[in-house]
């Protein structure tokens, strides 16, 4: 498999001054997932977001890793709510008459 479009997860953690360990327990969780290339771990361009959401959780509110889990389904629901939120807003926008004040 050709690398070129995957990040290391050695260069990952050294920016981010994170364990490798961290990235592996997240993977080991489901959180992200990781592909392994001649003995190295890489991620996906398309979880680095993902992946360093969990880097702040971790690091600026010190959640333990093995709790990412549950606080990521949390913010996931939480999100699907605001946006449950807007849509019924959105909604009942176009059935309200417009009033002038």
């Amino acid at each position: 498999m050709q690398t070129t479009h995957l990040i290391s997860v050695y260069d990952f953690c050294v920016h981010h001054h994170v364990e490798v360990t961290f990235v592996e327990t997240l993977a080991n969780n489901g959180l992200i997932e990781t592909t392994l290339v001649e003995q190295a771990i890489y991620v996906h361009p398309e979880q680095l977001v993902r992946l360093e959401k969990f880097v702040r959780l971790h690091q600026d509110l010190a959640i333990h890793t093995d709790d990412l889990d549950v606080v990521s389904d949390l913010l996931d629901r939480v999100e699907d709510l605001q946006q449950q939120l807007t849509q019924l807003r959105n909604r009942l926008v176009f059935y309200e008459p417009a009033t002038d004040q």
